[in-house]
C-alpha cells in the first residue's frame, strides 16, 4: 500500500535581498600606535570592532587619527578596490 499523502520538502527560497558581509582588513601591519584598516562597516562600528579584536593594552583606545595617510590621502577615504568600503587610519 502506497501513501500518497507524503509531502515533499519545499525548496529553499532565496532571500529577497542580499545580506552584505561585513568586512574588516588590516592594511599592511598593525603598529604599536597606528593601524590602517579597510572596512565596509560604519566608522563608529569599525573603531569599536578594532578595539574589540586588537585592544591597545594601554589606557587609550583606538580612535580615528586626525592626520592624513602617509601618501597624502584624506582620512577616511574610499577604498579603490572594494566599492562601499573605506580606509581608516587609527591611532591610540
Amino acid at each position: 500500500m502506497t501513501n500518497t499523502n507524503l509531502s515533499q520538502p519545499e525548496p529553499m527560497k532565496k532571500p529577497k535581498h542580499k545580506v552584505k558581509t561585513k568586512t574588516f582588513f588590516t592594511l599592511g601591519h598593525q603598529g604599536l600606535v597606528c593601524w590602517a584598516i579597510c572596512t565596509n562597516r560604519p566608522q563608529e562600528e569599525a573603531i569599536a570592532h578594532a578595539n574589540s579584536i586588537g585592544p591597545t593594552g594601554i589606557s587609550s583606545r583606538w580612535q580615528l587619527s586626525e592626520t592624513k595617510f602617509p601618501d597624502g590621502k584624506d582620512n577616511p577615504h574610499d577604498c579603490p578596490d572594494e566599492p562601499g568600503s573605506k580606509h581608516y587610519l587609527l591611532n591610540c
